[in-house]
């Protein structure tokens, strides 16, 4: 029989709790109580300790020349800059959008970086998002010298982050932070994002050593939101699929079958799986429904397995905390370690 010998390097920042804003105003007012807590790092923590052993590697001490090949400087010069003007407990929030603010006080450029009022920025959000993409780089950096599965417990997530915007939580791209660290240690790498939402940041990124594969709900009537003028569906290495609406796990299985093997055509070394687990069915984030179960997302990482690729497990969304734990255990124990943390024994 198989059993696994090595412990899978989890790798989280240790202070991400200090970013916990309070309201997303998202759906206008009142605001909901913010849903990308803290506590969901712990809860996926729990998950896959139950099924894997763990060694845990708390990260810190981000700094911005993790992100600065991704991201533009002056999108990174106003993240740098809006934070030293908040107070304790103050939440800044975009009162103006413009395609250009830059001649404008500091606060009013807010609306140039993004188009809503659900991400809100503290004084602690740049740190723990610097943390989050160090988390990634670190994670990758691993796997490039060791191989085998790991985990990235990124908070904030990243997916929804582009070359000069942020959103949907999200502020720097910790997915492709991950995947140009592979690439740069001459891997190629794909990004497979099972998120419920299109991650229409990491589009942005996407290139030949480093393709983007999505599974996602309908993005105009979901979250990013898109407007006419988006052209992501139609880059070059980008392959998206759309669930449609009631999707239930066989038909989502279905087509994370036709996205493996179009991913695993393009010859690749290792993953980068953006995991979110914002689709299973008790999930209230969701505008459209998608009824994933615990069984289901076993099943996502049955098939992972199956490619015998080495996998970054790199933590997205899902809001149903209490659900969290259950989920990641059978995730996990459904992808197993990889070949090469396993040993045979009579």
């Amino acid at each position: 029989m198989t059993e696994p010998v090595t412990p899978v390097p989890v790798f989280r920042p240790a202070r991400h709790a200090a970013h916990q804003p309070r309201w997303d105003f998202s759906d206008g007012y009142p605001p909901v109580p913010y849903p990308e807590v803290a506590e969901r790092i712990g809860e996926v923590l729990t998950g896959f300790g139950r099924t894997w052993p763990l060694a845990e590697h708390p990260v810190e001490g981000g700094r911005e020349e993790t992100v600065a090949a991704l991201h533009a400087p002056e999108y990174l010069a106003f993240l740098r800059g809006i934070g030293e003007t908040l107070e304790e407990g103050e939440e800044y929030v975009p009162s103006i959008f413009h395609g250009d603010l830059s001649a404008g006080p500091l606060r009013f450029r807010g609306g140039m970086f993004t188009a809503e009022i659900g991400t809100p920025i503290t004084r602690a959000t740049r740190q723990a998002a610097l943390d989050s993409a160090e988390t990634a780089r670190r994670a990758a950096a691993h796997l490039a010298e060791h191989g085998g599965h790991v985990v990235a417990l990124c908070r904030p997530p990243g997916h929804h982050a582009g070359y000069r915007r942020y959103g949907g939580y999200c502020f720097y791209n910790n997915a492709y932070v991950a995947a140009r660290t592979l690439t740069a240690a001459g891997r190629h790498c794909p990004v497979l994002d099972v998120d419920y939402h299109l991650g229409d940041g990491s589009v942005e990124f996407a290139d030949q050593a480093a393709p983007y594969f999505s599974l996602h709900a309908d993005p105009w009537r979901n979250y990013p939101h898109l407007d006419a003028g988006w052209d992501g569906a139609g880059r070059t290495h980008v392959h998206l699929a759309t669930l449609a609406e009631g999707t239930d796990g066989e038909a989502y299985l279905a087509q994370l079958d036709d996205a493996l093997t179009a991913l695993t055509a393009t010859r690749p070394d290792a993953v980068v799986l953006s995991l979110g687990f914002d689709t299973a069915a008790t999930d209230t984030i969701q505008d459209a429904a998608v009824g994933l179960t615990a069984a289901d997302f076993e099943a996502i990482g049955v098939r992972l397995a199956a490619t015998e690729l080495p996998v970054l497990v790199l933590l997205e969304g899902g809001y149903d905390v209490a659900g969290l734990a259950g989920y990641a255990e059978a995730f996990a124990r459904g992808l197993g370690p990889a070949p090469d943390q396993r040993r045979t024994t009579v």
